[in-house]
């Protein structure tokens, strides 16, 4: 009876274990992340500026969560042994299960702080030369955060990388969205995550545009008040000129006319004709003829 009571419970043991490692397999598919479910996603615009809004679209199993994580790196040069770096305008879009991270290297401490309507202060010392601090549940809104502390080496470099971490359910299709606001992001690489699949991104900055001296609206006016004058001084000058070589043409036409050889013309007599001359001459006498008879009388 002793015998038979060993492969009694040498089954019974055998069962447990196989039942026990089933279930875990099934809970292991059934906990598994909904990174592993997302097929592929695509990010516009490809070449972002600092400032843009990228627009992630993709699919995967419907109702399956899809975890999207940005992370970005920056060399902030400390000075007094101290370090400080700001980000202005940080847009945490809506979601759950919110997580910022911050690990600066070369560091003795970390603070975060981050202000919504007041400063709310999150501190870590180094482990080794690293400090890392981490806040979950973060709500939607927009952030100023700012990160300082000492460098461990006096003036040294500290190198601050920033990891924010959200996650998004895709609809009854499996398509799902997102958008991240690039305001806060410096110029250089950063990364994107989604489902686990990563995807660096060059993100560009913005161009200066050179400022004029003047207004371009004064520049415009100026142009036009100049282009009017140059217009009425060509027009000036054009009418001068033809007047010019009207007058040239007319003297040149009366020169031609005096250099030719004029024709005589014939001339007029002055004075009175011959013959009235010789008529008034008899008149004359006749009468004189008549005053000295008729005083002979």
């Amino acid at each position: 009876m002793i015998k038979s009571a060993h492969p009694h419970k040498r089954l019974k043991e055998h069962l447990f274990i196989t039942v026990s490692f089933s279930v875990l397999i099934l809970a292991l598919l059934t906990i598994l992340p909904a990174a592993a479910a997302v097929n592929s996603w695509e990010i516009s615009p490809e070449n972002p500026t600092l400032g843009d809004t990228l627009r992630i679209k993709g699919s995967a199993s419907p109702e399956e969560e899809v975890e999207i994580q940005v992370s970005f790196e920056k060399d902030v040069q400390a000075s007094g042994g101290e370090y400080e770096y700001i980000l202005e305008d940080v847009k945490i879009p809506d979601g759950f299960n919110n997580r910022f991270t911050v690990q600066a290297s070369d560091a003795r401490n970390l603070n975060v702080r981050v202000k919504m309507l007041i400063w709310i202060t999150k501190s870590s010392d180094a482990s080794g030369s690293v400090a890392t601090v981490t806040q979950s549940s973060v709500p939607p809104g927009t952030y100023q955060i700012k990160m300082d502390g000492d460098a461990k080496n006096g003036d040294s470099t500290v190198n601050l990388k920033i990891t924010a971490v959200q996650r998004i359910k895709a609809d009854s299709d499996g398509d799902f969205s997102y958008s991240y606001n690039t305001k806060a992001v410096p110029p250089g690489d950063f990364k994107i995550s989604v489902g686990g699949t990563t995807r660096k991104v060059t993100l560009k900055g913005k161009t200066s545009a050179i400022t004029p001296a003047y207004p371009l609206e004064e520049i415009e006016t100026v142009t036009e008040e100049n282009s009017s004058e140059i217009r009425e001084k060509m027009e000036n000058n054009t009418e001068a000129v033809l007047n010019s070589d009207q007058g040239s043409g007319n003297v040149e036409h009366e020169e031609v006319h005096e250099s030719q050889p004029v024709k005589p013309q014939p001339v007029e007599k002055s004075g009175l004709p011959v013959d009235t001359v010789y008529m008034l001459g008899g008149m004359v006498a006749a009468l004189l003829i008549l005053i000295l008879y008729s005083k002979r009388k």
